[in-house]
């Protein structure tokens, strides 16, 4: 099912920005288990927040623990998203997607997190890459925020054993 606006948002005041309603959104944990890798990973759910934990494996070429749920940004008129995480010191990408593929390229936003401590990231379209398996590569199509329809966020780069992410808020800023 795909979520639209109305049933995975909640508006803030004056409609400037709204929050999107994480316990809503249909989660689905993607792990290189797809292709013969051992990682695990699970999300919880719970209080408006998630928390992303597991373990990366590098055996059997894996590397990579992800999840993601559908949602439509569409008529949203979205000029930036907020992203308020705690992470544990590693690197962590927000994926966004334009299309309902399982396995297609993704807007990719890199971030790194401190241990214990709480960060915001305030991101424009400008801010993601286009990448495909791991690689950037070009398009002359960019990002619009009105053409999301996935969102997830992946953990990978080598960075073998547990992991942990909360993310803690997700808001989209519209335009006035």
């Amino acid at each position: 099912m795909k979520l639209s606006l109305a049933t995975g948002l909640m508006f803030m005041a004056a409609n400037t920005h709204a929050n999107i309603n994480l316990n809503q959104l249909e989660w689905m944990v993607i792990n290189d288990s797809v292709m013969g890798g051992v990682s695990n990973s699970r999300v919880i759910v719970g209080d408006n927040k998630l928390t992303f934990t597991g373990d990366l494996s590098l055996a059997n070429n894996g590397g990579f623990a992800s999840f993601r749920a559908p949602i439509s940004f569409e008529n949203t008129n979205i000029d930036s998203l907020s992203l308020k995480v705690v992470g544990d010191g590693k690197q962590y990408q927000l994926r966004l997607r334009v299309d309902g593929y399982y396995d297609g390229p993704a807007f990719v936003y890199h971030f790194k997190t401190e241990a214990g401590k709480e960060h915001t990231f305030n991101l424009s379209d400008q801010d993601f890459v286009l990448m495909f398996r791991g690689r950037q590569f070009e398009s002359d199509y960019q990002l619009r925020f009105d053409d999301v329809r996935s969102l997830g966020f992946m953990i990978s780069n080598k960075q073998a054993g547990d992991f942990s992410l909360q993310v803690k808020h997700i808001a989209l800023l519209q335009k006035v």
